[in-house]
């Protein structure tokens, strides 16, 4: 992904500057991933909701490990099976698992409850694949329309085992040689500001990303939520959440003239 950012933003006359602050961490077979496959094999459960790709991937891997791969895709198709956004979406459609729900762009929480607002969920087991870590908005309404409800993490957003890329991002902000930063997922924000305080620069960052001069830039309303409550800045949001809307609309924000930037 970062290749494919950084030839987008070369394309569009700018200079790339990666610095990682996320590293995916498997969970592996947890308890609570094993109970979730079995549960589903054996009809336990009415209603799966998976929230991301990479969730999605790992939940059908673990159904494999334990020798439950087949058994598993087939009773997927009897239940109703939703999609937050096409990244899961492709995860099942490669498995050949039937997509019953998926919600419009831009695939939040709250368009994936009205995609979902027609399902009789009284009575019924639902089991939410997390995102990363829990998602109170979905899971109580959930709750609320009478569904019992259990989330249920595969992977967790972890610190990069290097983290000396985002020190010296923080150094160039504060030196003012970067024209924009762009978060492309809200976990990233957490990440960065804990980064930065275990340095003893998180005063110095959110100084910087809350009043400028740099471009802040978000990858969609998910994102931008999360940046907003601590207290950054958003000059720039694509009005689709994907990468390349991303770049695009720094571009026309950033390089209007097709000067150079950072």
């Amino acid at each position: 992904m970062l290749s494919e950012m950084g030839a987008l933003i070369e394309r569009h006359g700018g200079t790339p500057y990666a610095a990682p602050v996320l590293q995916e961490v498997h969970l592996g077979d947890t308890p609570e991933v094993i109970e979730l496959v079995d549960d589903i094999c054996t009809g336990k459960l009415q209603v799966m909701v998976f929230q991301t790709g990479v969730g999605t991937k790992a939940l059908f891997d673990s159904a494999e490990s334990r020798g439950r791969g087949p058994e598993m895709h087939e009773a997927l198709a009897g239940l109703t099976v939703v999609a937050r956004s096409p990244k899961p979406a492709a995860v099942l459609r490669r498995n050949k698992v039937r997509i019953d729900h998926m919600p419009p762009e831009p695939f939040t929480s709250a368009d994936l409850i009205t995609a979902i607002k027609e399902l009789d969920l009284n009575g019924k087991e639902v089991a939410v694949q997390a995102y990363g870590g829990p998602n109170g908005l979905l899971t109580q309404t959930l709750k609320e329309r009478g569904a019992t409800v259990r989330e249920v993490s595969l992977y967790a957003w972890g610190l990069p085992e290097d983290v000396t890329p985002a020190l010296r991002l923080i150094d160039e902000l504060e030196k003012g040689n970067i024209d924009a930063i762009a978060f492309t997922s809200q976990p990233q924000v957490g990440n960065l500001l804990a980064i930065a305080a275990k340095a003893a620069r998180e005063e110095s960052l959110r100084e910087i990303l809350a009043q400028g001069p740099v471009v802040v830039a978000s990858v969609g309303p998910v994102c931008t939520k999360r940046m907003l409550a601590a207290g950054f800045r958003v000059d720039v949001e694509p009005e689709h959440p994907h990468m390349g809307n991303l770049i695009l609309a720094l571009a026309e924000r950033l390089n209007p003239e097709g000067t150079d930037a950072r």
